[in-house]
């Protein structure tokens, strides 16, 4: 009994990491590609190759993940720059295909979830409130870091939608989502508070039009709308006056303010993608910020950021890896939706799998979500999980 339930401890760890851990500690995909290892290797003395000739057969997002990381590979090897995290893909690749996705329960995902989100909240509390540290030296970067809790928050969410009938699951995915959305709270990222809450009007409408109860209709609205409005309260200095007063100060020609600099950086990137428009530019884009500087088509105060990418998913990936990797990017965001039509799924999980793609496209908007590892890993897990049309609660 033991060494059974060791076994199974040291299969389940890599993917509670993947969704916890890995994003809390710089180095968290080192670990991962230990842990990993380890979980491959009970799994192949436990079960052999039988859950990877079940696993590898008709798995499209698999094969997606597979067709890009061949291919920034090959991208890489010409323009020495990745379009995806080699290391943490390939992490996920192997982990679901050798694994029996039946270990993956509900209440590991769900218990995954809240370690994840307990982890995010403590890491948060502790650089804002006990080392009064400002966001832009925490230890770890705030705006990836909320993106991570909004893809947690979105997750428990849905498993709330998803298993409302099961209060174990229900009473743990709401705590979940509470807890990661303080978290953002805390962040004052404006970019993914945005996107929290285009997220809470698309489930008050979900809601509104969702045949059930006028009765858990009107509390979870009522809910919703305190949230909500609580965190608009809370965080409405960051969201709206310091996004005005930015305004104002591009407009004045003061290109320092996150705002500002945000404007002047899509202006930028916009003179540059007609210079290299198929391939892109790679990583090695400065000089041509610099000809840009010297041709006075930007300010010096955009030049002396030293840009490392320019606030937005589309826009970045289309200056460093031009029409291909944008057309790429497209391709890896909406593949999921031609799977949910060519399969037949409930309305909860076709509802999952837009909550979290839309959530990491307005994040995408102001920032470069799914350049980050942690972001990446942690979007394509769940994005992997719910495509699959059950988890059984054990």
């Amino acid at each position: 009994m033991l060494k059974a339930n060791l076994a199974l401890l040291f299969i389940i760890l890599p993917f509670t990491w993947m969704i916890s851990g890995q994003f809390l500690f710089s180095n968290g995909d080192k670990i991962l590609v230990i842990i990993t290892v380890i979980a491959l290797i009970t799994t192949l003395f436990k079960y052999g190759f039988t859950p990877f000739k079940k696993n590898i057969i008709n798995n499209q997002y698999i094969y997606l993940l597979i067709i890009l990381s061949c291919i920034s590979v090959i991208y890489n090897y010409f323009h020495k720059s990745d379009i995806i995290n080699i290391r943490s893909v390939l992490c996920v690749i192997l982990y679901f295909i050798f694994i029996p996705l039946n270990i993956i329960s509900t209440r590991v995902i769900t218990y995954s979830t809240l370690i994840g989100s307990i982890g995010a909240i403590s890491f948060a509390f502790w650089q804002k409130n006990i080392l009064h540290l400002d966001r832009a030296v925490w230890q770890l970067n705030a705006i990836p870091y909320a993106a991570c809790c909004l893809i947690l928050m979105t997750a428990a969410i849905i498993l709330c939608i998803i298993y409302k009938d099961k209060k174990e699951i229900l009473t743990i995915s709401i705590l979940s989502a509470v807890i990661s959305f303080y978290a953002i709270i805390l962040t004052e990222t404006r970019g993914v508070l945005i996107a929290v809450f285009s997220i809470f009007l698309c489930l008050f409408v979900y809601v509104f039009t969702t045949k059930i109860s006028v009765k858990i209709k009107i509390t979870f609205i009522t809910i919703l709308i305190t949230i909500g409005a609580l965190g608009i309260y809370t965080t409405q200095n960051r969201l709206i006056h310091d996004t005005v007063q930015g305004f104002s100060q591009y407009k004045q020609g003061d290109d320092l303010s996150n705002t500002a600099s945000r404007l002047a950086m899509w202006k930028a990137a916009l003179l540059l993608i007609p210079q290299q428009p198929i391939s892109g530019f790679g990583d090695n884009f400065e000089p041509a910020i610099e000809n840009l500087y010297h041709e006075n088509k930007i300010s010096s105060q955009l030049y002396n950021l030293h840009l490392l990418h320019f606030h937005n998913q589309f826009i970045d990936t289309t200056v460093k890896h031009g029409i291909i990797g944008l057309v790429l990017l497209l391709l890896f965001v909406f593949f999921p939706f031609y799977i949910l039509k060519k399969t037949e799924y409930s309305k909860e999980n076709k509802f999952a799998i837009f909550l979290l793609t839309f959530g990491i496209i307005i994040s995408g908007l102001t920032d470069v979500p799914l350049e980050h590892k942690q972001v990446f890993t942690l979007y394509i897990v769940f994005i992997y999980l719910f495509l699959k049309k059950t988890h059984s609660v054990k």
